[in-house]
């Protein structure tokens, strides 16, 4: 129970939080009813159109790591909403995609986009901690785990539901407005870096506040450029290895 005279969560930040974090899971399952008929309108067979999936995920362990560091230099509201309008214009590619090859680079611009929904999340979390100087509220954890899981499960109900309706297309149209409501909750309602830079401190644990790097002026710097390429390229041998598991392909482990 929050104490007398103590302020608490920010309620108004939930929408934005639970939208841009739930944009991953939707576009993780909705594919997995679209691949049979995008391979049908597009004669691509099945090995290529398994690419759309892979290449979410793989843009989406590469991506989020990086979005998660960005955000600590950047702070949260601005990488939500890079990450967001990446969602839409990735959500515009894919509908009017003409071939497989523009609908894999839609995937990849999803997996971006996407990727930065939940650690801006967690970011306002601890944002809002130090700024209340109590810890995050257990149910803003559980109303984002409920979203995501809950979006997980009705993935593929509502692709089909989208297929149905308006063919595979629809799919990808469906994070265009997703991404213009993302966008702008998240431009009316997450605190810009000076507001809280205001607070300069942390009330419990006496750091500065998010966005208030001494090092802010050279972010660059403050990534692992090699480490990330070197991951980047670990992960890809390791998919296209498993992707086509050959004693050929040893080279790719």
């Amino acid at each position: 129970m929050r104490q007398a005279g103590r302020p608490g969560f920010d309620r108004r930040l939930l929408p934005p939080m639970l939208l841009g974090s739930v944009l991953n899971p939707i576009n993780t399952t909705i594919i997995s009813v679209a691949l049979v008929p995008i391979g049908t309108a597009l004669g691509a067979p099945s090995s290529q159109t398994l690419w759309l999936v892979s290449a979410l995920y793989l843009a989406t362990s590469l991506g989020q790591p990086v979005v998660g560091r960005l955000i600590d230099i950047f702070g949260p509201r601005r990488l939500f909403l890079i990450s967001n309008g990446l969602v839409g214009v990735a959500g515009v590619i894919g509908a009017l995609a003409p071939n497989l090859g523009v609908l894999i680079v839609a995937r990849v611009l999803l997996g971006f986009g996407t990727c930065g929904g939940y650690p801006a999340a967690m970011a306002l979390v601890r944002g809002e901690a130090d700024r209340t100087g109590a810890d995050g509220p257990g149910w803003v954890l559980t109303a984002l785990a409920v979203a995501n899981q809950t979006v997980a499960v009705v993935g593929p109900l509502l692709g089909g539901l989208l297929i149905a309706a308006g063919g595979w297309r629809a799919t990808f149209a469906l994070n265009v407005p997703l991404a213009v409501v993302a966008v702008l909750l998240g431009a009316r309602r997450l605190p810009r870096p000076a507001e809280t830079a205001a607070e300069k401190m942390s009330p419990r644990r006496g750091r500065p506040a998010e966005g208030t790097s001494p090092r802010r002026g050279r972010p660059v710097a403050e990534l692992d450029l090699p480490g990330m390429g070197l991951f980047a390229a670990m992960l890809t041998c390791l998919l296209l290895f498993l992707m086509n598991p050959h004693p050929r392909e040893w080279y790719l482990r």
